[in-house]
């Protein structure tokens, strides 16, 4: 059993480092769209600054705004996946069936596969994110220390594997429905409204905030952004990592089922 499982751990870390070399000859992209993740950045951070100059009874300040858009910044491009549609086009066009005929499961595959895009972003962009933390360090106030780092990657980790079965959820409605690039959109768009990416949630109301915090999306972004902008007892962060490993089973589990219904549905020609 210990030979079996060190042989597909060496299998899978073999995947993960052809996915590094394949990565690493694109490397520029990852500069590139991190740098065109700046408009946003500089977009949302320049609306809210003047909506505080305009309302002088709003609960964040000018530097709690970039401070917040600067984390989420990091943690977007973390947490960020983009696996939904190639896993949707190998249903589709039947590219599924060399997968299945492999000795690996197919959702790590792509997972594993995957992770080196998040390695190569953070060693590219580290340079580039101290620069901007330099040029904006009056404006930024960050609650630091070495258990609230180490709680900010555990939450990081948690929140894009959530992101990750999120997609891997909406392909597998490929083996239902003929494209679902519409559907992926869609839901793309509400994940980022309630994930904290497009505005902090902490300026809805008490009872939405509530109710977003039930729903998977804040354990995204928001929730490991609050780690390093606030000062969150330990308490409040093992059960926010609890309730986000709760969503990690219950997405796989919701994974597992639509995978095994699909495959009575799939043929070689394709979803």
């Amino acid at each position: 059993m210990f030979k079996k499982n060190k042989r597909k751990c060496g299998m899978y870390y073999k995947i993960f480092k052809t996915g590094l070399a394949s990565q690493l000859e694109y490397r520029i992209n990852f500069i590139t769209s991190f740098l065109f993740s700046l408009i946003p950045f500089a977009a949302n951070a320049l609306l809210w600054i003047a909506a505080a100059h305009q309302n002088k009874r709003m609960t964040v300040n000018i530097n709690g705004i970039i401070s917040y858009y600067f984390v989420i910044l990091i943690v977007s491009n973390i947490t960020s996946t983009s696996s939904a549609a190639e896993i949707s086009e190998d249903i589709r066009l039947g590219g599924l069936n060399k997968y299945l005929l492999k000795p690996y499961n197919y959702a790590l595959y792509k997972l594993v596969l995957e992770l080196p895009k998040r390695f190569i972003f953070i060693i590219m962009n580290f340079i580039p994110l101290m620069l901007i933390y330099i040029f904006l360090n009056k404006y930024i106030e960050l609650k630091l220390s070495a258990v609230k780092i180490l709680c900010f990657i555990l939450l990081s980790i948690s929140g894009y594997l959530i992101n990750f079965l999120f997609d891997f959820f909406i392909s597998l409605c490929g083996f239902y429905f003929s494209k679902v690039a519409s559907l992926y959109n869609s839901i793309r768009v509400i994940k980022n409204i309630f994930s904290g990416a497009v505005f902090p949630l902490m300026l809805l109301p008490d009872s939405v905030f509530k109710f977003l915090t039930i729903l998977p999306f804040a354990y995204i972004n928001y929730f490991p952004a609050d780690v390093l902008l606030n000062e969150v007892f330990l308490n409040v962060i093992t059960g926010r990592a609890i309730k986000s490993f709760m969503w990690i089973l219950v997405l796989t589990l919701i994974c597992m089922l639509l995978w095994k219904k699909g495959l009575r549905k799939y043929s070689a020609y394709g979803g």
